[in-house]
């Protein structure tokens, strides 16, 4: 099984412009109101398996939460399901 990649969270930037890439906020949406990253879509973790048909498998699919612990779960997850995922660690702190 290959390994789930991992980014730092300050290198979300680098992503925020690319077409090929969704950056997906893990987080409640309270938290996500509070602040989030540019263009973020906000999938709390307890409805990722219910959003997960609406995800395309063709695009990178970048995940963040809180401190990382919550997106290396779903990463891994989605890795299995056949999905291009990358984790940020570190987590959004507003």
């Amino acid at each position: 099984m290959k390994e789930l990649e991992t980014i730092a969270f300050r290198e979300i930037e680098k992503y925020k412009n690319d077409k090929n890439c969704i950056i997906i906020d893990l987080r409640s949406r309270e938290q996500f109101r509070e602040g989030h990253v540019d263009g973020a879509w906000n999938i709390p973790y307890e409805y990722l398996e219910e959003a997960r048909p609406m995800l395309p498998r063709q695009k990178l699919l970048l995940l963040y939460c809180e401190r990382g612990g919550t997106a290396m779960l779903a990463g891994k997850e989605l890795m299995e399901k056949g999905y291009h995922v990358k984790a940020a660690v570190g987590g959004f702190e507003h």
